[in-house]
């Protein structure tokens, strides 16, 4: 079951809503356990099993580790904890990939390779374990304490309007949300209205535009105009498609009363790539520079250079199991340690110039193939053809592959870009940093009621398509 479909927009969630709110305020964290394990079972039921043991695990590990918090061997527990997540994630994500690269070099060296039957990489892990693991090290550290209400617990880590793709919560920020929280009608608005921004972002304009990506990926030898073209395009499919997400995860969570942080700020009105990486998957972002930067940076005394390419290459490779991956996570964080070497690094607050953001965005449109891609045959077609290495080309054959209303929605994805991005400064809205809001209010929401009119229609004409970031 996904946002973007029918099901979940007339049946599920009008279900789950009544049902949330007929129930009494203390037991309403069960409804939404209750909701979230039917919403992830609707999938595969029998992940589920492996969705409660890991909740299991690090409810009774965060335990654990307060309850010896002044023994030598605390860290013990820290770590058997976070080596059971990390073996969870790295059989079902990475086993297949481990196998074939073991393979391959055993073919090189004319030995016997070995295979492995296909792993089926369960729905969300890769973000319920990352805020599993945030959990125990909070704990560990004392910047949390855990609960000692399972249900809690357990909801926070199912809460399936995030459950999915994100944005990746922490614990210790949303405890006092499960515990109490409040609800008002003014919330439960917005919430609505942010939900069907998000929807309007995934299915009108991000699946409408998917036609020039699937075109970008089957050309042979694509010229140099269709390789630009089809990048840029690809590029805001991608951000509409999971920024879209987050708005409607974000929505979702502010019509039961919760409050999120933002996880994306007009990331393409950067002016560097650190800037970029900033504004980019902001919770993902924030994650990886708390425990995993800071700790190579502290605790192990790596200098900054080689703990922000070593982060960003692992970054990477959390983003799929494969070498391009992992070759696009690397040329980001090369770029950013020399973007600090010589001195072009800028920050949210930095006046806007069209140059730097140009400059840098023909960088971040020439490594994407690494990303859209998702393997490195298909990245290098792509990349050489925006290096001119297949000739000029023109759009002539991509007009020939995609309808007009395509091209239509190409301009209206690209206008809806600048247009957001120069409506608002380059800056957050809202009271903070750590919960901004973005302002669908007023006159905007008869405009966002058609525009989610046009999109059911065209979800009823078409199928549904999966958002992007399901596959990682």
């Amino acid at each position: 079951m996904v946002f973007s479909s029918n099901l979940f927009v007339f049946l599920f969630l009008p279900l789950f809503l009544a049902a949330y709110y007929i129930t009494p305020t203390r037991w309403r964290n069960w409804t939404i356990l209750l909701g979230s394990y039917l919403f992830y079972a609707w999938w595969r039921p029998d992940f589920l099993l492996l969705f409660v043991a890991i909740t299991l695990w690090n409810y009774a590990f965060a335990l654990l580790i307060q309850k010896y918090r002044d023994h030598p061997r605390c860290f013990y527990w820290l770590l058997l904890g976070v080596t059971g997540d990390l073996a969870a994630l790295g059989y079902f994500k990475y086993a297949n990939f481990g196998v074939e690269s073991i393979s391959t070099l055993m073919l090189s060296v004319g030995l016997n390779p070995f295979f492995l039957e296909t792993i089926i990489l369960p729905l969300g892990i890769s973000f319920y374990t990352f805020q599993a693991l945030a959990y125990l090290v909070d704990v560990y550290r004392g910047d949390a304490k855990p609960t000692r209400s399972f249900i809690n617990f357990a909801a926070f880590i199912s809460f399936f309007p995030q459950l999915i793709a994100g944005p990746i919560l922490r614990y210790r920020n949303l405890e006092r949300q499960f515990e109490k929280r409040t609800h008002s009608m003014a919330l439960f608005s917005l919430g609505a209205s942010r939900f069907l921004l998000g929807f309007i972002k995934k299915v009108l304009i991000a699946d409408s535009i998917a036609p020039v990506a699937t075109y970008l990926m089957a050309a042979p030898d694509p010229g140099f105009v269709d390789s630009v073209f089809g990048v840029v395009i690809s590029s805001l499919q991608l951000y509409f498609d999971f920024s879209g997400y987050s708005d409607m995860a974000i929505g979702l969570g502010m019509m039961m009363g919760f409050k999120f942080q933002e996880n994306f700020n007009q990331p393409y009105t950067c002016q560097s790539v650190t800037e970029f990486w900033r504004r980019w998957h902001i919770t993902l972002t924030q994650w990886l520079r708390d425990y995993l930067y800071r700790p190579l940076k502290r605790s192990l005394g790596w200098s900054v250079a080689v703990a922000t390419f070593t982060t960003l290459t692992l970054a990477g490779l959390w983003h799929g199991a494969d070498l391009s991956f992992v070759l696009w996570g690397a040329s980001l964080g090369g770029m950013m340690v020399l973007e600090r070497w010589i001195g072009t690094v800028t920050t949210l607050s930095t006046p806007y110039s069209l140059w730097k953001n140009y400059r840098t965005m023909a960088f971040l449109w020439f490594i994407w193939p690494l990303f859209l891609a998702g393997n490195i045959d298909d990245a290098w077609r792509i990349m050489s053809g925006l290096l001119g290495m297949n000739g000029w080309g023109s759009l002539h054959n991509l007009s020939l592959w995609v309808s007009p209303m395509t091209l239509f929605f190409c301009v209206v994805a690209m206008f809806w870009e600048r247009a957001s991005a120069y409506y608002n400064k380059r800056f957050y809205l809202g009271i903070d940093k750590s919960n901004v809001y973005q302002d669908v209010s007023g006159w905007r929401v008869p405009i966002l009621w058609c525009g989610f009119a046009l999109a059911v229609t065209r979800l009823s004409a078409e199928s549904f398509s999966p958002f992007l970031y399901f596959q990682f």
